[in-house]
C-alpha cells in the first residue's frame, strides 16, 4: 500500500533489498509473503483438525449422556408409575397420617420449649 502511495506520488521507491529492479523485487516479496501464507495455512489446518476432534470427542460424550439419559428416565417412569398405583390405593390414609404427624412435630417442639 505504501508503494502505491509514493508511486502516485511520484516518489522513487526504496528496495530493502538493496539495488534490484522493480521485478525482481516484487517477485522476492511475492516468493516471502507465499511462504508466510503457507505456514499460516499449515497452521489453520492443524487447528481446525484440533477442533475437529474436539467436537467429535464432545459428541460422543453427548451421546453417551443421552444414552444414560434415557435409561434413566425409563427406571425413573417405571417408578412413578408405582408410587401412583400406591397413591390412588391409600387415599384414604393420608389426612391422618398428615394429622399425626403435625401432632408428633408440634409435641416435639411443646416438649423441647417448655423444658429449655
Amino acid at each position: 500500500m505504501r508503494r502505491a502511495q509514493n508511486a502516485a506520488q511520484g516518489e522513487p521507491t526504496q528496495h530493502p533489498y538493496g539495488q534490484n529492479s522493480d521485478s525482481q523485487y516484487l517477485a522476492e516479496e511475492n516468493e516471502h509473503l507465499t511462504t508466510q501464507l503457507k505456514d499460516k495455512v499449515k497452521t489453520l489446518k492443524s487447528v481446525s483438525i484440533e477442533i475437529r476432534n474436539e467436537v467429535r470427542g464432545q459428541n460422543t460424550m453427548l451421546g453417551e449422556m443421552d444414552d444414560e439419559f434415557f435409561r434413566s428416565g425409563n427406571l425413573l417412569e417405571r417408578s412413578m408409575k408405582r408410587l401412583g398405583l400406591i397413591s390412588r390405593g391409600s387415599q384414604h390414609c393420608h389426612l391422618p397420617i398428615l394429622f399425626a404427624f403435625c401432632f408428633v412435630v408440634f409435641l416435639l417442639l411443646w416438649v423441647a420449649l417448655k423444658f429449655r
